[in-house]
This record gives structure tokens, sequence and C-alpha cells, in this order.
């Protein structure tokens, strides 16, 4: 899920230092063997992957389901983009200057076309960002440009952004989510199921259920890419089915490895398995402020008081990842732990704020649950049984993943779990997730002091001043409860020994037109 699965952006050249470092340690074996294996590579080939669900739709303006980013990130091309480092690199931008501080000035490639023959220019750009802050478009990273004042597209090589104020998070958002589209095809055809990029990968069907599939670009503007022939995305969204499809020669490529089987099969002579220790998704327990009891703040911090993080890492997670205090892993330039209200189980306080709440005997409420997400239906089972040492009775409702959907983001729920991917900068949860009206503010939060330092904090060059508006927003945030953060888990994808090519990166793009099959 895209804005539940979720969002990753960032930095300076200190944040890409510790990013590089940390991540150094999980790719390195895979990055060694894919280096070893990238001089023998051999054009051409149908990869076929696995992914854990079906996607929304292919527009990378309304997509919500991060299986549908899986897909259309190697059909779209972005401005820039991150490496495995968290260094930015050039896309559809040759280079990228700040003119002064709310100007930005991207020089384009001349020799990028969309898959429907029309030419990349600045004119692109323009409608692209354009588009996303129309209200029409309901686009959900709206808030992600909020920043925009306008873009200059008189000269079609050059696209210039002109903010409404200094803004850290920009080019993280721009190698995150900033897909380019185009104006003919998205107004004279189907974007949500026929989308039309620059990319490396062009669209070919979607058989409903079952896969899409993608083919190589003939007219891709980097050199000697794609490597593959084509690209058959199955839906498999059963854990055991992926790996069963690998080992039967089925499948070439598998997203989610099952957690209880990682310790097995990541030393399996037949496969070749990548992980990275920061480049994931931060989970959470959402509580739904707009309903009883969680209307209540004294009700949401006695849930926060009594949920064991290390209990959800080593049960729901089989003791991967990390317990998640905030939304950016240990390993980020970004976390401080300090000031977080219930950063330990405290069950005294938990049971006085309960009945301080006027619910001294205790209260009973309805989590719904994923089964399709078994370590965030499992991470709900774990705090129900903690939630008894406070006389509170949490009934598990199990319902499809489209069920699930609709009701989270109408707020038709009162608990559920949840996640955020691709938050590289905190902006890119908080804007999105926390501010009034936000367009995954499904818990209904609304505090103005909160909104205002979300504003200040996006609205910074200085990443010393923004972290320290961070710890601000995260203090009082985790003390109004609106959400618990409960797990930070990490990404393992497994695939057949002749694969290479598959890393992960900060932004959770598969780059697949770097996949390919070996000699």
């Amino acid at each position: 899920m895209h804005p539940i699965q979720p969002s990753p952006q960032r930095r300076s050249a200190a944040r890409r230092i510790t990013l590089a470092a940390a991540m150094s340690i999980g790719l390195l074996l895979a990055a060694a063997g894919t280096a070893a294996m990238a001089a023998s590579i051999k054009e051409g080939g149908d990869l076929r992957a696995a992914l854990t669900g079906e996607p929304d739709v292919l527009d990378p303006a309304t997509s919500s389901i991060y299986t549908g980013a899986q897909v259309y990130e190697g059909i779209f091309s972005k401005l820039i983009d991150m490496d495995a480092s968290g260094k930015f690199v050039p896309d559809l931008a040759t280079k990228w200057t700040q003119t002064d501080a709310t100007t930005w000035t991207f020089n384009l490639v001349t020799n990028a076309t969309f898959h429907n023959g029309e030419k990349f220019t600045s004119a692109d750009v323009k409608y692209t960002f354009e588009r996303i802050l129309n209200p029409k478009t309901a686009s959900a990273y709206a808030g992600l440009y909020a920043q925009i004042d306008s873009v200059d597209a008189t000269d079609p090589a050059v696209a210039v952004f002109h903010l409404k104020s200094p803004f850290g998070p920009f080019l993280t958002n721009l190698a995150t989510n900033g897909e380019i589209v185009n104006k003919k095809a998205i107004e004279s055809g189907d974007p949500a199921r026929n989308p039309v990029g620059t990319g490396p990968f062009q669209f070919v069907e979607w058989v409903q259920g079952d896969h899409i599939k993608v083919k190589k670009n003939p007219t891709y503007f980097k050199a000697g890419l794609p490597h593959l022939d084509s690209v058959t995305f199955r839906f498999l969204p059963v854990d055991q089915s992926r790996i069963d499809a690998l080992s039967a020669g089925e499948i070439d490529w598998a997203d989610a490895v099952p957690l209880q089987q990682v310790p097995t099969l990541k030393t399996d002579p037949r496969f070749t398995y990548v992980t990275s220790a920061v480049a994931g998704i931060p989970d959470y327990l959402a509580l739904n402020t707009r309903k009883p009891p969680f209307d209540n703040p004294k009700v949401r911090q006695a849930i926060a008081l009594t949920i064991n993080r290390s209990d959800i890492r080593d049960v729901a997670y089989l003791g991967t990842g990390e317990p998640g205090l905030e939304e950016v892993p240990t390993g980020s330039g970004w976390y401080d732990p300090s000031g977080i209200f219930g950063a330990t189980p405290d069950i005294a306080k938990a049971k006085q704020l309960l009945a301080e709440a006027g619910f001294p005997n205790g209260l009973s409420f309805e989590y719904l649950g994923l089964p399709q997400y078994p370590e965030l239906l499992k991470t709900g089972q774990v705090i129900r049984d903690e939630l008894k040492q406070i006389g509170v009775d949490m009934t598990i409702k199990s319902v499809d993943v489209s069920v699930w959907y609709d009701a989270f983001v109408a707020g038709n729920y009162q608990v559920t779990s949840a996640y955020q991917e691709r938050t590289i900068d905190p902006d890119n949860f908080y804007s999105l997730v926390l501010k009034s009206g936000a367009p995954i503010n499904t818990t209904g939060y609304s505090v103005p002091a909160v909104d205002a330092l979300i504003v200040k904090a996006a609205a910074s060059a200085d990443e010393a001043g923004r972290k320290d508006l961070y710890k601000q927003i995260r203090t009082i945030a985790s003390s109004d409860a609106p959400l618990v953060f409960t797990h930070y888990e990490t990404l393992n994808y497994l695939m057949n020994k002749n694969v290479t090519g598959s890393i992960i990166t900060p932004t959770l793009s598969l780059h697949m037109e770097n996949f390919g099959f070996t000699e």
C-alpha cells in the first residue's frame, strides 16, 4: 500500500554519509555479488516477478498502494533519483542548481520520448506538478509539493521551479514521488489503467487478478538499458505462494520473503537474498481520534504506554527489523529518541490514565486486521494480549485488504495497523499523515500548533533547525498519541541465482532497468 505501505525522502551531505554507511552493511554481500555478475549479464529475457498484491491504479499521482509504485516506477522517469547510498543522481535532469533560496533550475535530457511518441520537454515537468497540485486530481502527494509556486517551462530543455519559501525536502520529494507524465497521454487516454511514461519499460497489459506485463522501451534515453525484454508482475498475496512459485521455477524474483523463512532461504544455494538495514517502512498503530473512545487523549496515551515494541519485534517480526519509536530508523540522520511519550511501557500509569478517562474497569473496542499482511495482523494480536493488562478487551476483525483500505481512508474504523512506505525525510510522514486535512490523515488528528511546526520545518533549508522542529513535533504528537509507532520493518527480496541487478534503495524503487539474467 502506498500511503499505508507508503514514503521515503531526504537530505544533506552528512545525512547521506550516515545512510551510506548503514546501507553498506545491509547490502555489502548482495552488491558484491551483483557487481561480479554484472560483467556476464546477457541481454533479453522475460523476468517473472511476484508482488504481494495487485495495484490499485498505475497513475503515479493517484496510486495509493505500494504495489502500484513497484510497477509504475519502471514505466515513468523522474527528474532525479537516489542511489543505494542516498546520493541524488540524474534521471531526466542532467544537472540541477539552486540559484537562490526559492529557485531551482533543472537542465533536462533532450533525447527522452514518451511511449506515445511525444518528445519530453520542460512542458511535461510543468504539467506534471500542476496536475499533482490541482485539487481535482486528488493526489495523495500534493502535500509534498505545496511549496511550489510555479514552474517556468520557457526553455524546452530547462525547467525552473519557483518555490513559495525555502523547502528542505524538495529534492528528496522529487526523487521519491516525482514521476513525470505527459499531458496528451493523460487527457486522451486512461492514466489509471494504461500508463504512458518515458521509463525503461512500457505498459502491455493488465489481467485483473493475475498479472501486469511491461515490455522493453526501445527508445529509452539511457543507453544500454534496460537489459530485459519484458517483466511480468504476478499478484501472489499469500506469502508461501511466492516461495512455492520461486522454488517451482514459475517466477524469478519475489518480494516480501516470509520472515520465519528468512534464516533458511537467505543461505539457500538456489537463491540470492537481498535486504537493507535502513531502507524500509515504519509501522504504526492508528487510533481514530474522531470515534470514541479514542476522542479522549488519555485513552490513547494509556494504549501507547501499554505497547511493548520489543514484543512486537520478537513475535510479529521474528526478531527482524527494529522497535519503532518514530518515522525513521535508528540509522537515519533524522533519528532522535528523546522526548518520545511512551517509549517504554508503564502499565501502572496506563491504568491511571484509563481511570481518569472514565474507564476504571477497562473498555472494549475493535481492531481492523489484515490477514494479507501477517506481520501487521500479528502486531494486532500482540497488542490485544498486552492490553489485557489494563483491562482492555480488543477484538480483532479480519477483512480483505480492499475492505480495509476503504474503511481506513474513510475513517470508518476504531483501531488498526498501518504503514507509510518511503519515509526518508520526516516531512514525508508528517505533512501527509499528521497535518490537519492531509491526504493520509486517517486518524483525524488536528492540532494547529503541530500544523504550524510541520509547515515551519518544511519551509526551511537549515537541517539543524529542522531537526529541532521535528523533535518538537514528535514530543507533542507522541503525547497526543493519534498513532503509536510500533516497528521499523526491513525489506527482503529473493530471486533465482541467475537474476542480477536487484538492490534496495531509499526510495524503494525496484529499478528493474538494471535487472538481467546472467550467462
